[in-house]
This record gives C-alpha cells, sequence and structure tokens, in this order.
C-alpha cells in the first residue's frame, strides 16, 4: 500500500512522465481500493484549492495572546523561523495540503496583528513636486525589511527600512502624486502584502499588491 500511496502521490506532484502516467492511471482504474484512495486525496486537493481563504477577526491574536502565559512568547519566534529561515525540503502533495492549511491560519492571525501597527502616513511635503510618504510595517522577528514596487522598479535592495524599539519597521520614501503597487520584502526574500494598505490589486502570480495613493495635500 505504501508503494501505491506514493504512485499517486507522484502522479498528483506531476513527476511522472506521460507514458508514467498512462500506466499508473491504467493500475488505478484496475483496484477499486486504489482508485478510491486517489479520487479521495484528488477530491481533498481541489477543495484546497478552490477555498476561500479565511479572514480572522480583528482580537483573533489579541485573544490568543491574552490566553498565553508571558514564557510562551519563545512560541512565536519557532513560529516564525519555521515559516522564513531558509530550509531545503522536498515536498509532496500530501506534505503540501498539510503545511498550507497551517500557513493560512498562521499568516491570517499575524496579519491581523499587523493591522493595529502598520500605518502608511503622508508626513510632508518635499518640494512642489513629490510628497515624502511615511510607511511602517511590523514585524518584531525579522532581521531585515525592505519595500520594493513601481517607485523602485521592483528592486528589493534600494529601500530598506529602519527598525523601531517596539517592533514596527519604518521608511520615509519622497514619492510624486499617483497610485503606485508595492510589497514589503521580508529578510530578502518573503514578499508580504501589506495588510493596512488602501487597497489591493492582483499581481497576476495568484498573489496581491498593496496599492497606493499619493495625492497632493
Amino acid at each position: 500500500m505504501n508503494s501505491d500511496m506514493e504512485i499517486i502521490h507522484r502522479l498528483l506532484d506531476g513527476e511522472v512522465s506521460d507514458e508514467e502516467k498512462r500506466e499508473i492511471l491504467n493500475k488505478i482504474n484496475s483496484d477499486p481500493v486504489l482508485k478510491d484512495e486517489f479520487n479521495r486525496i484528488d477530491k481533498v486537493i481541489r477543495m484546497v484549492e478552490n477555498s476561500e481563504r479565511l479572514i480572522a477577526p480583528a482580537s483573533f491574536t489579541a485573544d490568543v495572546m491574552k490566553k498565553l502565559p508571558a514564557r510562551r512568547n519563545s512560541y512565536i519566534k519557532e513560529i516564525w523561523d519555521f515559516l522564513f529561515k531558509g530550509r531545503v525540503l522536498r515536498w509532496n502533495m500530501a506534505t503540501a495540503i498539510v503545511v498550507a492549511g497551517f500557513f493560512v491560519v498562521v499568516i491570517t492571525g499575524i496579519f491581523e496583528f499587523q493591522k493595529k501597527n502598520n500605518l502608511v502616513q503622508y508626513a510632508s511635503t518635499s518640494g512642489e513636486s513629490s510628497i515624502t510618504v511615511r510607511i511602517n510595517f511590523y514585524a518584531p522577528e525579522a532581521k531585515k525589511v525592505a519595500i520594493a514596487g513601481d517607485f523602485n522598479k521592483w528592486k528589493v535592495n534600494e529601500n530598506i527600512l529602519n527598525k523601531q524599539d517596539n517592533g514596527i519597521w519604518t521608511i520615509e520614501i519622497p514619492l510624486k502624486p499617483g497610485t503606485y503597487n508595492y510589497m514589503f520584502v521580508v529578510d530578502g526574500k518573503v514578499w508580504v502584502t501589506d495588510p493596512k494598505a488602501e487597497s489591493y490589486r492582483d499581481d497576476g502570480f495568484g498573489y496581491k499588491n498593496a496599492v497606493l495613493n499619493v495625492t497632493k495635500l
């Protein structure tokens, strides 16, 4: 059975040639037990792919944190390290389903917490043609945070935020009036949409860019 499950996972992961695919499908169709298992896993995958993202209530993080003793603060760091530390993993579809569910729940909670600490402020005018915009982002465990967008040709190392003692990263950028797409880049590799953005726009790759509208004061 283990070998049969491995065959199913390889097929669903797209790790087989066309010829192997035909052979595996023939074997599955000829074995009622294997066919039932294949249909069950395939159904779960389709449900995950088509399910909507759940939005946690605004009080989600605060309610959870109230119930945790102070010594469990280290668990937050462990979760952060698990999600964002560099590692090499060999994924299969079954593992991806489990991790995807965990990732959605954790990241939703983190984003809701960030909403209380993220701010986009029009700080001051800088000449007649540009406005200095202050952008904040809450990420206490991050070692580096940058902002990439239309205004810097999506360069990940050009606009680096400064970390404050309260875990909020901030930057002031002079921008001409207009509409800009942007995202935060955490530790040089994790792209995060600003949960406090004015609005959002699909990036064409299944994610959303934050949208910033700069107007004259």
